[in-house]
């Protein structure tokens, strides 16, 4: 007797800048998933509204809105539900999510969340690890915690900035020096990320990734330096680990266009990089070593910077575009069979999780008097 094919809730889109790109990594995840799996492609607008429906395997149906297109959709007790006026309609049981909403209100812990809330296994990474690392100020201070080296940088809050302009100005004059790097600090896609070289541009850049994001991240600039990224799932409980890529760009950084204008594979590369065999052995091993501290789960790319033979690790992506699967294959039938052990590890992963023991009716509530009582816990 054939086994029943599982069913796989693709998510994508999400509340951010990011949403468009998001489309491309979903749609194109959730028609590959569907060589071995019954897919539910669900789209989170930027909105925060949830819909599915079969147009939404086509990226064709997002130019113009895909209001009127799909239903709007819930996940509720591990099912996934359509919407329609008052009324809910089951539409299948889910055994395992997969997020591919990159940037946040996706990205940060929201759909790992929602997973989680929803009693979905999930073989995306984690609420606390997705979080963690969506804000680039506290993933350098978590690779700090691990003597993991990053550039010299400054984490400015808009409030504080609106009080302190000059003081903050002269800060990272003080501190970093130009040339540098201006981003928001919980986006990604090199939205919002401009190079200053003086005090007027700095200016102009605070003030343009302020449009983007409350928090700014200031960066030294490194000149010279080369991006080497790696990426890492986990499959059967082990870390595997991709070969070292190294993204070209013919600006100053990696930039919107470079990633993902043209069509194709999210970049131009080259593959592996070509790197001293004690650099690359470097890159991998902090990757991995990020990956296991902090108890991640799925793909994830980890983004470095080399300068001057030193390695310094710049951010982790925890919805990497394309899933990052062009590192680890050359083929749709590659991604098909990594889709396949990433779900297979978040099933395992949330079993494991369910056998962990909850206390319940614990007593506290008893002993608090029924009627008028005031007794403080």
């Amino acid at each position: 007797m054939q086994q029943a094919r599982k069913n796989i809730a693709v998510v994508f889109g999400g509340m951010s800048s990011e949403n468009e790109i998001s489309v491309i990594t979903g749609t194109m995840t959730a028609n590959v998933a569907r060589e071995k799996y019954e897919v539910f492609p669900v789209f989170l607008s930027q909105g925060g509204r949830l819909y599915t429906g079969k147009a939404l395997f086509d990226v064709s149906s997002f130019r113009g809105g895909i209001e009127g297109k799909a239903d709007e959709a819930l996940f509720l007790n591990g099912k996934l539900y359509s919407v329609r006026g008052k009324k809910l309609k089951e539409i299948a049981a889910i055994d395992c999510g997969i997020n591919c909403c990159h940037g946040t209100g996706g990205e940060d812990g929201v759909i790992a969340a929602l997973f989680s809330r929803a009693g979905i296994p999930n073989a995306s990474p984690g609420i606390a690890g997705s979080a963690l690392f969506m804000d680039k100020s506290l993933t350098k201070l978590a690779a700090k915690a691990l003597g993991v080296k990053s550039a010299p940088y400054m984490r400015i809050g808009e409030a504080e900035y609106a009080k302190r302009a000059a003081m903050a100005l002269r800060c990272v004059e003080e501190r970093l020096g130009y040339p540098v790097i201006v981003k928001p600090a919980r986006l990604g896609s090199s939205i919002g990320v401009l190079v200053a070289e003086n005090r007027g541009e700095l200016v102009r850049a605070i003030q343009s990734a302020f449009e983007y994001d409350t928090v700014v991240l200031a960066e030294k600039y490194l000149a010279g330096s080369r991006e080497i990224n790696c990426a890492a799932y986990k499959r059967g409980g082990e870390i595997l680990l991709s070969e070292c890529e190294e993204p070209l760009t013919s600006h100053k950084i990696l930039t919107f266009r470079d990633k993902y204008i043209g069509g194709g594979k999210e970049r131009s590369h080259i593959f592996p990089a070509q790197i001293p065999e004690a650099l690359s052995a470097r890159v991998k091993g902090y990757t991995k070593l990020l990956y296991r501290k902090f108890d991640l789960r799925g793909v994830v790319r980890a983004d470095y910077l080399i300068y001057k033979g030193e390695v310094y690790f710049n951010e982790m992506n925890t919805v990497p575009g394309s899933l990052a699967y062009y590192l680890f294959s050359d083929s749709l039938a590659g991604f098909s069979g990594m889709l396949g052990e990433l779900v297979e590890q978040g099933i395992a992963d949330s079993a494991a999780a369910k056998r962990k023991r909850l206390l319940k009716n614990c007593g506290v509530l008893t002993s608090i008097p029924s009627k008028g009582g005031k007794r403080g816990i």
